[in-house]
């Protein structure tokens, strides 16, 4: 498959779609014995002080964490670190210690953005309220002060710095100082987002895929219009997909309904046992973006 990026892609099937959904259950229906919630968020805690030791923790709630260093707050929600590791209990150190290392630029003073690195993320259209709690509760009052835009009625673009390491969320604050135009900022950072993808693989066979990019990448994909050309997806009808979670994307055709009945499956599934979920529904191609599919 040649899509029109400038990463390579590979193709071969990989894994055909049933495959991939018997290993997704497979792995989530498993029983394994796992901590709860206030027990992962203990050792959480212990791994914290470890890691920033000039910082000064406490829980504030079961996966709930708040920090303080050199007059700054901030709070780490774990909901998303717990999720990955109910899937995975032996994984724990792994997964801890991944989230650990992409919170390390918080105790670091950096105003500078790298223009070049700012890309769009895909997020439900939710995360704005749970954005919103958290300014509230963080006592700053106003509403996010992230910079986003709406891509449809159930999803956001939500813009953020590639650290290497982390995602940093652009602010307002930031956003005024790259001196940039609002109207210019989403092909700016689609074009980001083309010249750091990794390589890009498609899965499947029998007009149903899964798109591999990386583990961060995937769902916003669906904002590289180029790619979405039967040429590089031979789907039966109009593109249909799912984006359950951040490092899950899917895509069949309209016509195809043994294999849409299968992507909804896995969708609502993952959406609420993985990490970074984003959507349980399924998507439709209307020549220039996706809309809610029913």
């Amino acid at each position: 498959m040649d899509l029109p990026l400038k990463k390579p892609v590979t193709t071969g099937g990989i894994k055909p779609l049933a495959l991939l959904l018997f290993a997704f259950f497979s792995l989530t229906c498993y029983p394994q014995k796992s901590m709860n919630e206030t027990e992962f968020t203990r050792v959480y805690l212990e791994s914290l002080r470890k890691a920033f030791s000039s910082a000064t923790f406490r829980i504030d709630s079961d996966l709930k964490i708040t920090a303080e260093d050199h007059g700054k707050e901030f709070t780490f929600y774990l909901e998303n670190a717990f999720s990955e590791y109910k899937s995975q209990p032996a994984s724990i150190d792994e997964v801890i210690n991944r989230y650990i290392k992409s919170s390390s630029g918080l105790f670091t003073e950096n105003d500078f953005i790298n223009l070049s690195r700012v890309i769009p993320m895909i997020k439900p259209a939710e995360y704005l309220n749970e954005v919103k709690r958290i300014s509230a509760e963080s006592g700053k009052g106003k509403e996010s002060g992230i910079v986003w835009e709406k891509y449809n009625d159930d999803l956001i673009i939500v813009y953020a710095e590639d650290t290497g390491q982390s995602f940093a969320q652009l602010s307002q604050e930031n956003f005024e100082k790259l001196n940039i135009g609002r109207d210019s900022l989403l092909k700016l950072s689609v074009d980001n987002l083309n010249s750091i993808l990794p390589e890009i693989s498609r899965m499947g066979a029998n007009g149903a895929y899964g798109i591999a990019a990386g583990g961060n990448f995937e769902a916003s994909l669906i904002l590289i219009k180029d790619i979405w050309t039967k040429e590089n997806f031979p789907v039966d009808g109009e593109f249909v997909i799912a984006v359950p979670n951040r490092d899950l994307l899917f895509v069949t055709g309209s016509n195809n309904k043994t294999e849409i009945e299968k992507i909804r499956i896995i969708a609502e599934e993952s959406y609420n046992t993985g990490s970074y979920p984003i959507s349980p529904y399924l998507f439709k191609w209307n020549g220039n973006r996706f809309e809610k599919f029913e």
